[in-house]
């Protein structure tokens, strides 16, 4: 990428804060580049993965089905209400957070209701043995395949702000910690309040958390990666006022400015990550949804986060070296 086109994007960039976390990287890598001892060039950018479509995302389920003559034998209990509400108009259009709760309505309305007809009872308890095995099923699908996980993962919606931090994400927090303690206890068949389960999958979507963490992630990485290639190619040659201007720009670009956001990033990723990764492993995702949220894997060699800390880690090494071998403190390391 050349000067003028890293200019044109800082620009661009300031009229839109989504991407105003770019326009700091940029300014780095511009002001490094004004010695004569180095020229970062940024390579093309390189998106991560893609949440997988919702065909891709959504795994099928059985469908219960009753005949009318045992559909009016079961008007006696709650079987046959709830049957009816999902053979219904609206019923037949159910999103996948909704089915998800009617899985929970039916199970319960089966397992509490006396069929005196004996073939038919058997036939209600086989279908809810294999609808309780489904339920975590079900509980993926509504937690990964609605419009909620769509803006959530999102790359489309750009960087964190560069303002972010643990204190903007409480309530995300609250509706993950919900979300999770109901996955905990699906064998228990937890009656869910409808309004506070679908706002929960609204305040994931609002946050647009997940796809801006990885975007977010991704961007940091290639920018560290650009300068520390550069910084390891100067040796003793710019010890002196070359080095000089150059600490002064890791200063005031990554040490004041840089370096914080990372911060922040970190702090709230180590909070939001795991519950999200407990999320997830409580119900059940197809293969391409998997290869997707490894790239959120704290542990995982492959991940995005994993890719994100090295390239941390080897800039903090790169200027630290070159700072050694001119016999240069620093006030603050990375």
């Amino acid at each position: 990428m050349s000067l003028l086109s890293i200019i044109i994007l800082v620009g661009v960039s300031g009229c839109d804060m989504r991407f105003k976390s770019e326009a700091i990287l940029s300014e780095y890598i511009i002001d490094l580049s004004r010695s004569q001892f180095i020229a970062v060039d940024v390579p093309a950018i390189v998106m991560p993965i893609s949440l997988p479509s919702r065909r891709d995302r959504q795994l099928a389920l059985s469908q219960f089905d009753i005949g009318l003559l045992d559909f009016l034998s079961l008007q006696q209990c709650d079987v046959g209400i709830v049957a009816g509400k999902r053979n219904s108009i609206l019923g037949k259009v159910m999103t996948d957070s909704q089915r998800f709760l009617y899985e929970l309505d039916i199970i319960r309305a089966i397992e509490s209701c006396d069929v005196k007809d004996e073939v038919l009872s058997a036939e209600l308890n086989d279908i809810a043995k294999k609808k309780r095995l489904e339920l975590p099923t079900v509980f993926g699908n509504a937690i990964i395949n609605g419009e909620e996980a769509s803006v959530f993962f999102s790359l489309s919606n750009g960087f964190l702000p560069l303002n972010y931090s643990t204190e903007n994400q409480q309530d995300l927090l609250n509706a993950l910690n919900r979300l999770v303690a109901i996955g905990e206890n699906l064998v228990d068949l937890p009656k869910v309040d409808g309004r506070v389960f679908e706002n929960d999958l609204k305040i994931l979507m609002d946050s647009e958390y997940g796809g801006r963490l990885l975007y977010s992630l991704a961007q940091l990485s290639r920018y560290l990666t650009s300068v520390s290639n550069n910084i390891g190619l100067l040796s003793s040659e710019v010890c002196g006022s070359p080095l000089a201007y150059l600490k002064q720009q890791f200063e005031q670009h990554y040490v004041k400015k840089i370096q914080p956001y990372m911060g922040r990033i970190n702090r709230s990723a180590y909070e939001v990550l795991p519950l999200l990764k407990r999320l997830i492993d409580l119900g059940v995702v197809g293969d391409e949804m998997k290869n997707f949220l490894n790239q959120f894997s704290l542990i995982s060699t492959s991940s995005i986060w994993h890719r994100y800390q090295l390239a941390s880690q080897v800039h903090a090494k790169q200027w630290s070296r070159l700072f050694e071998s001119c016999s240069v403190s620093l006030r603050s390391r990375s």
